[in-house]
């Protein structure tokens, strides 16, 4: 009968370890071939995406919505920093409220 000296233990450690991986990344391979079939199929024509005629020129892109709510945000930001700065009566704008230093001379 053979002993298992530590460097054949430590080399069938570092062979299982290496089968484990490639178990793994085979696996998430799998998975990945699956998700990819599961998309549905590409429009025919890819320029068309907005549903009008081909001569309107380009993709039917919706930007306003999103651009409504960035200026929105933006208007609202604004309005509560200088509602902030005239309540505490800083005439700093920056947000911090530090008021209370006094300048230098």
């Amino acid at each position: 009968m053979q002993r298992l000296t530590p460097i054949s233990i430590s080399f069938i450690t570092i062979i299982k370890r290496q089968a484990y991986l490639l178990a793994l990344a085979f696996t998430a391979f799998l998975v990945g071939i699956q998700i990819t079939f599961a998309q549905p199929p590409p429009p025919d024509d890819p320029n068309n995406v907005g549903g009008g005629s081909g001569d309107s020129g380009g993709a039917g892109v919706p930007i306003d919505g999103g651009l409504g709510i960035l200026m929105a945000a933006g208007a609202g930001l604004g309005l509560k920093k200088a509602w902030d700065a005239r309540r505490t009566g800083s005439k700093d704008s920056s947000g911090t409220g530090d008021s209370s230093e006094p300048e230098a001379s």
